[in-house]
């Protein structure tokens, strides 16, 4: 049996199976793991790097050149989805006022595009090839960089806030990418992680329908606050806060959970809408319980 990558625990559960609801591919199911020591997640079996690849097609980030096109029009920051770019900011500023930030797997830079180049100097991270080159070609103020976060083009001890937007789970060797995001932060810096919890009530209710189980085999890890912390402290970064964050992401995780359990069991969308007012109140069952659905911590590099 395969021990715990975070606490070596040997004693796991399978939490679930899962399918790629991106790809549409039913046939093929994954394992969702669970660690019964600290509750960290994993997929089994793991994807290598270049089965990785072949698992992203070429419209998972969505039509770029559109998305910029509404940005410089304005059009985009009229729309209601822009409010998840600026809810971030407003997050991170919060707590730090500007200053040196990186994105990493920053897609096609939205959260970046978002921030006052007045008060930040923006970077981004991304593997996407194409999308990184039209973005750079037309957004200014902010520097993207085509490859991951050991990229020889970021400067160790630079920056003073590193993000991770629904990325960390995405990424081989979290271990490995914590120990980078130490190098690096300068001293006393922060890093931002927003993914799903593995430990809230929506998985332990939907399961296999949990829609933070969509991206299944492409989340690699499934985390939750315990393993998170445990990660992070090993590599000097100190846990400040877990929060109920973001309210907006959250609501559509649940919305397409409650979809995807009631095509699986009626065949259509048609029990949601009589189900869609229990919606509203269950993130207050969340909030007491502290079982949230979307969890976002926020670290600092303790040195």
């Amino acid at each position: 049996m395969m021990q715990c990558p975070v606490c070596s625990c040997h004693d796991c559960e399978l939490f679930t199976t899962a399918f790629d609801r991106v790809l549409d591919r039913p046939e093929e199911t994954w394992e969702i793991r669970r660690c019964h020591g600290c509750g960290f997640g994993w997929t089994t079996p793991l994807l290598t790097e270049e089965e990785i690849k072949r698992h992203y097609p070429p419209t998972y980030l969505g039509d770029t050149a559109r998305t910029v096109d509404e940005f410089l029009s304005g059009k985009l920051q009229r729309s209601r989805s822009w409010r998840k770019e600026t809810e971030k900011v407003d997050l991170v500023e919060r707590f730090v006022a500007g200053g040196r930030i990186l994105d990493v797997g920053c897609g096609d830079g939205k959260f970046l595009w978002a921030l006052d180049p007045r008060k930040w100097d923006k970077t981004g991270v991304e593997l996407a090839q194409q999308t990184i080159r039209l973005v750079g070609e037309r957004i200014q103020d902010l520097t993207l960089i085509e490859g991951n976060i050991f990229s020889d083009q970021l400067i160790e001890g630079s920056f003073n806030v590193i993000t991770f937007w629904h990325v960390l789970e995405h990424l081989p060797q979290p271990g490995e990418v914590l120990k980078r995001v130490h190098q690096l932060l300068c001293p006393g810096g922060w890093i931002f992680i927003s993914l799903p919890n593995l430990d809230s009530l929506q998985a332990r209710l939907f399961r296999r329908y949990w829609y933070g189980f969509d991206d299944v085999p492409r989340h690699l890890y499934h985390f939750a606050p315990q393993p998170l912390e445990i990660l992070l402290g090993e590599k000097g970064l100190r846990v400040c806060k877990h929060l109920f964050f973001s309210p907006i992401v959250n609501i559509h995780c649940l919305k397409y959970s409650l979809i995807n359990w009631t095509e699986a069991h009626f065949g259509s969308r048609l029990p949601y809408y009589m189900l869609k007012p229990l919606l509203m109140a269950f993130p207050l069952v969340e909030r007491l319980s502290g079982k949230y659905g979307m969890l976002t911590t926020i670290a600092r590099r303790g040195d």
